[in-house]
């Protein structure tokens, strides 16, 4: 008998010592802080609910640099290896996702996708779908305008630099479009669907907006050095929607999600389906007014004129 136990615990500690760590892949639009500090925050989620990197999970991690075109063969590269779970990075590649893994068998785990249901990814917000679910980087919009009429108390016309093609951008603008007049601004739009077209559609707003809004695109994201120096070039203000151009000083100011939350978000779904959870029964997750924070470039604040604004003398928001 004991020599049969022992033969039972040799084989046990055998398979453990077999068992290969579960595959995630990521799959990343392009390099970008906010995006890098997501995937942080989703690996920080997976670890604090058990799934360590290297010994219960190993990742995958893919990005095409921004090239919509590669996206397809990069997503069935990564689908070819059979991950337990893969996580898409982005609106435009979670949807990439969508038509091209159509017959996968694993789930994804998006983030951000800022309007899952307006992108078409996911039937409402109080559910997920077949073999998916995510999570959103939606603003808060009534703490997003106070923090700006905080900053810039004078402001009336809230401009917003968007790309029209993208299903992201549209929601963001559609949810300004429903929430500004009570947030106490008037609405200007402009469309921009290629960067090259970037100075000549900032300086649209010249005379026409007191501020300029520019959301999480993944358009403009990463040409924020561009849309800043064009506005800084005419002494429009900017809020960006991440810190990194403020942290740079080259944008005035930032409200904006914490991006390693909307990770963590998306981390604890992982967790819930690699426990055996179904994507079609989470609800996305969205953050939360206190998961949002502001920081303001004094660098920028000093290029413009502007002193230190009275509603923001003890935000500890400042940075050099």
């Amino acid at each position: 008998m004991r020599c049969f136990v022992a033969l039972l615990m040799l084989l046990s500690a055998t398979v453990t010592a077999r068992a290969e760590p579960l595959l995630i892949g990521i799959a990343n639009f392009g390099p970008n802080p906010a995006l890098a500090e997501l995937i942080g925050g989703f690996k920080q989620a997976l670890s604090e609910a058990g799934f360590v990197e290297g010994r219960d999970v190993r990742y995958d991690e893919r990005n095409v640099n921004f090239d919509r075109s590669l996206v397809p063969q990069m997503l069935n590269v990564m689908a070819s290896e059979n991950p337990a779970l893969m996580l898409t990075v982005t609106t435009p590649l979670t949807q990439s996702a969508r038509q091209v893994l159509q017959t996968r068998s694993f789930p994804i785990v998006f983030a951000p996708v800022t309007d899952p249901v307006a992108a078409r990814i996911l039937p409402s917000w109080t559910q997920g779908g077949h073999l998916i679910t995510g999570a959103s980087n939606m603003p808060e919009w009534p703490g997003t305008y106070q923090f700006i009429h905080q900053l810039l108390p004078a402001a009336k016309r809230l401009g917003v630099l968007y790309n029209p093609g993208d299903d992201s951008d549209t929601s963001i603008v559609a949810a300004m479009e429903a929430s500004a007049a009570a947030g106490g601004f008037t609405l200007v739009k402009v469309g921009v669907d290629n960067v090259n077209d970037i100075p000549q559609r900032v300086q649209a707003f010249a005379g026409q907006a007191d501020v300029v809004y520019v959301p999480a695109s993944s358009l403009l994201q990463p040409a924020a050095p561009a849309i800043a120096t064009a506005a800084n070039r005419i002494g429009l203000p900017i809020v960006n929607t991440s810190p990194p151009p403020v942290l740079q000083g080259l944008m005035l100011a930032t409200y904006s999600v914490s991006w390693k939350g909307v990770g963590a978000n998306a981390g604890k779904l992982a967790a819930a389906i690699l426990k055996g959870a179904d994507p079609a029964s989470l609800a996305p997750l969205r953050p939360t007014a206190t998961e949002q924070f502001g920081l303001i470039s004094r660098k920028r604040l000093e290029a413009l004129g502007m002193g230190v604004p009275e509603g923001l003398r003890d935000c500890k928001c400042f940075v050099e």
